[in-house]
């Protein structure tokens, strides 16, 4: 959705954990690059079921005026953090999943947390992220870890994985987009799949050209200022990716819809950056 001065939001999924705090964060650095306002979102429901009506009614007037509060507390932090952005608090009672997919659909980008409250620390991604990175209409990151993010004292690079699935295309985009506004490196991977040879192996035997140069190409002509790095990692698809995501900033790949792709689920899953993970374009 548009403000009235027509500029894309960013939204942020925010329920006061040490994670939401991080991806609050992040957020704000998308919403200065880019000049747009933030939407800072909190939903809550009522857990109990065959509770007596007038224990129901105190109980959830006593739930809605803790959602207040958690999203009174993120907004005063984000207006502390940033001068330039304009925050707009949403509270809602229902599941946050389906309320943050359903902003998704007028978003320019949504942000979140890797897991909320009450998550156990052996879990890397909670429900809620991985529902809403799988069934967004705008590319979602997922911010990984706990704590503040470091600032790398190198220009850490944005790592796009060229892949098969139909949003291949968006991912490389944003990627794109993601390292100019950052002044940071582009890192184009390709990490193929089980069995499969390196892509430099079949350019070798055929005229065609490497998919991982390709997108280099199609970068270097949209973006000239971006520095890419193209790269054919000769590692199998797990390890090659899990080693791109140990020096990336940012990793970005495509969600395959209607089912989520495999890459984009496991990198969820296991890589040790934040994910953004971009549906097909609309």
């Amino acid at each position: 959705m548009a403000d009235e001065s027509g500029a894309c939001e960013v939204v942020v999924g925010f329920d006061g954990s040490v994670h939401a705090m991080q991806a609050l964060d992040w957020a704000l650095d998308e919403a200065e690059l880019r000049g747009s306002p933030l939407v800072l979102c909190h939903a809550w429901q009522w857990p109990y079921q065959g509770v007596a009506p007038e224990l129901e009614e105190a109980g959830r007037r006593s739930l809605h005026e803790a959602a207040q509060h958690v999203l009174a507390h993120g907004a005063e932090c984000a207006r502390q953090r940033t001068a330039g952005v304009a925050v707009r608090p949403e509270s809602q009672e229902g599941s946050a999943a389906e309320r943050l997919t359903e902003l998704s659909a007028g978003a320019e980008l949504l942000v979140l947390g890797s897991r909320g409250l009450g998550r156990l620390a052996r879990v890397p991604v909670g429900s809620v992220a991985a529902h809403v990175a799988m069934h967004a209409r705008c590319p979602v990151i997922v911010v990984r870890g706990a704590g503040a993010l470091p600032r790398p004292a190198e220009a850490t690079p944005v790592v796009a994985v060229v892949d098969a699935s139909p949003a291949a295309q968006s991912a490389l985009s944003f990627a794109a987009r993601e390292a100019e506004l950052r002044q940071l490196p582009l890192k184009i991977v390709y990490p193929g799949a089980e069995g499969e040879e390196a892509p430099g192996a079949v350019l070798g035997r055929s005229s065609a050209r490497d998919p991982v140069e390709r997108a280099a190409a199609v970068v270097q002509e949209r973006r000239p200022d971006v520095l890419t790095h193209p790269e054919n990692p000769l590692a199998p698809p797990p390890e090659a990716l899990r080693e791109a995501a140990q020096e990336a900033r940012l990793l970005v790949v495509g969600a395959a819809h209607p089912a989520f792709g495999s890459v984009a689920q496991w990198l969820l899953y296991n890589a040790v950056c934040p994910i953004a993970v971009v549906p097909p374009a609309r």
